[in-house]
C-alpha cells in the first residue's frame, strides 16, 4: 500500500502537466487567433484606455527592474542556474538546488530561443507597421525588426510557467504575472497576440518537456523520506 507521502507526490505530479498543457493551449490559441485576424484587430484598435496602458506599463517596468531584465535578458536565468550549481557544491543534496536549476534552465532557454528567433522572422511591431497610417503585417524585413516572438513574454512565461509547475498550489497567481505582461505588450502595440502566444507556447513546451525529461526537478529530504519539491 502506498504511503501518504507517495500519494501526495503523485497528486502533485498529476496537477503539474495540466498546467503546462493549459499554458501551451493558451499560446496556441493566441497564435491561431492572431493568424485568423486578432493580430490586425489589435494593431488597428485601441483596446484599452491610456490610463490602463500606463498602469500596466509601469508594472512591467517595475518587473524589469526587479528581475534584472533591464540589465540583461539573460541575467536572471543564468543567476538561477549558477545558484543551483553552487548550492549542490556547498551543500550536498540541498533541497533548493533542483527547483532552482529547473526554473533557471527553462527561463534561460526560453529567453535565448526567443532572442535567436527574432532576426530570422524580422517582423515589424504593430506601431511600426502602422507608422504611415495604413497598417500592414510585414515579415522578413531584416534583423532590425523583432516583434516575433515577444521577448518580454518569453522572459516572464519562461520564469513563471516552470514556477507554476514547481509549485502547483500557487499556479494561478504565478501565471497571472506573464498574462499581465502579455496584455501590456499587446495593448501598448509593441506586440501582436501571436507574438506573445508563440512565447507562451515555447515556455510551456520547454517547461513541460524538461519536467518529463528530468522526471523531477529536485528532491527534498526530510526525516529520511524523500519528497519531490517540484
Amino acid at each position: 500500500m502506498p504511503s501518504l507521502s507517495a500519494v501526495r507526490v503523485a497528486d502533485a505530479a498529476d496537477r503539474r502537466m495540466p498546467i503546462a498543457l493549459c499554458a501551451a493551449a493558451l499560446g496556441a490559441a493566441l497564435v491561431v487567433g492572431g493568424a485568423l485576424g486578432a493580430d490586425g484587430l489589435s494593431a488597428r484598435s485601441d483596446l484599452a484606455g491610456d490610463a490602463v496602458v500606463r498602469a500596466l506599463g509601469g508594472g512591467v517596468a517595475l518587473l524589469d527592474a526587479v528581475s534584472g531584465k533591464r540589465v540583461s535578458s539573460f541575467l536572471l536565468g543564468a543567476a538561477l542556474v549558477v545558484a543551483a550549481l553552487a548550492g549542490n557544491v556547498l551543500r550536498r543534496r540541498a533541497w533548493h538546488a533542483g527547483p532552482l536549476l529547473y526554473v533557471g534552465a527553462v527561463q534561460l532557454a526560453c529567453t535565448l530561443a526567443a532572442d535567436l528567433a527574432k532576426p530570422p522572422f524580422g517582423r515589424l511591431r504593430p506601431f511600426q507597421a502602422a507608422a504611415d497610417g495604413r497598417w500592414s503585417d510585414l515579415w522578413f524585413m531584416g534583423e532590425r525588426y523583432g516583434s516575433f516572438p515577444s521577448g518580454h513574454a518569453a522572459f516572464y512565461a519562461g520564469l513563471f510557467v516552470p514556477l507554476a509547475l514547481a509549485f502547483p498550489r500557487w499556479a494561478p497567481p504565478l501565471l497571472a504575472v506573464p498574462l499581465l505582461v502579455a496584455a501590456e505588450r499587446i495593448l501598448s502595440h509593441d506586440h501582436y497576440p501571436s507574438d506573445v502566444g508563440a512565447s507562451f507556447l515555447l515556455a510551456a513546451l520547454l517547461a513541460g518537456g524538461l519536467w518529463r525529461l528530468a522526471g523531477r526537478g529536485g528532491e527534498r529530504t526530510k526525516g529520511g523520506t524523500d519528497e519531490r519539491s517540484i
